[in-house]
């Protein structure tokens, strides 16, 4: 009977934390201005921005955006993701941010979005990722990468 239950407790815990991963696939995705982290940012930039993320904290009159920077700013510290490089990936439904470790990130950073849309290609992956909130997401692997024939999505 013990070694049932151990069994079913052990079966719980792993189906629960495999649960939180899913493989997405689509193309890198580029957005010539975008806010995602402050990765490569400087640390006297970087506290100024703190400093003033924590000054909106304490006004009265806050929007529902400033609201929204704020939530983001703290789930990203809270992942220890607020230094940490991103990417844009354009699924079937949708388009999602996700969070990489440097390692990879270092595998495809190498793809330009002027060279890939010149030579009318793009870049297609399979990536492991965990959602952290709706539409942002955290991977330690992509599972493959390919540079192939097509058009490379991107906006201003």
């Amino acid at each position: 009977m013990k070694k049932i239950l151990f069994l079913l407790i052990l079966v719980s815990i792993f189906s629960s934390c495999s649960n939180k991963r899913q493989e997405v696939q689509g193309d890198l995705y580029f957005k010539l201005i975008d806010i995602g982290s402050f990765y490569k940012t400087d640390d006297e930039t970087f506290a100024k921005f703190e400093k003033s993320l924590d000054s909106l904290r304490l006004s009265k009159n806050i929007s529902p955006d400033e609201l929204e920077v704020i939530r983001i700013f703290d789930l990203l510290k809270k992942n220890d993701l607020l230094k940490s490089p991103w990417i844009n990936l354009k699924t079937e439904s949708k388009i999602i941010k996700i969070f990489l470790t440097q390692k990879e990130y270092n595998k495809i950073e190498k793809f330009k979005r002027n060279q890939l849309v010149k030579n009318n290609e793009k870049v297609e992956l399979k990536i492991l990722v965990e959602e952290l909130d709706n539409g942002i997401y955290y991977s330690n692997e992509i599972s493959e990468f390919k540079k192939v024939d097509g058009k490379t999505h991107w906006r201003k």
